[in-house]
């Protein structure tokens, strides 16, 4: 799912009717996400899942087109690892029956 078809899904879900209302209020979780993981380094949603901020080591690469190998820069990639109840939510297992 991309981000413009996300909005269109959170904006009818809520029944909002203001395209950038609901821009503002995705970006504004985006953003304190990223502000505590620049302070803390990570953050956890219950039953949601982790965010984690983790330090990637520089690497050898080498494609076809040239002729010697490079390193990569260091750097920082977030991750997130998926929590019970977001698994368990897409599998389909919270279902009633």
């Amino acid at each position: 799912m991309k981000e413009g078809e996300f909005i269109r899904f959170y904006k009818e879900r809520n029944l909002s009717r203001n395209y950038k209302e609901v821009k503002e209020k995705i970006d504004l979780f985006w953003n304190a996400v990223l502000k505590a993981l620049d302070e803390d380094g990570k953050v956890s949603l219950k039953d949601w899942g982790v965010f984690e901020k983790k330090e990637v080591a520089p690497r050898k690469i080498m494609t076809p087109r040239m002729e010697k190998e490079r390193l990569t820069k260091a750097g920082e990639k977030i991750k997130f690892r998926t929590g019970t109840g977001l698994k368990t939510l897409v599998n389909g297992a919270d279902t009633d029956e």
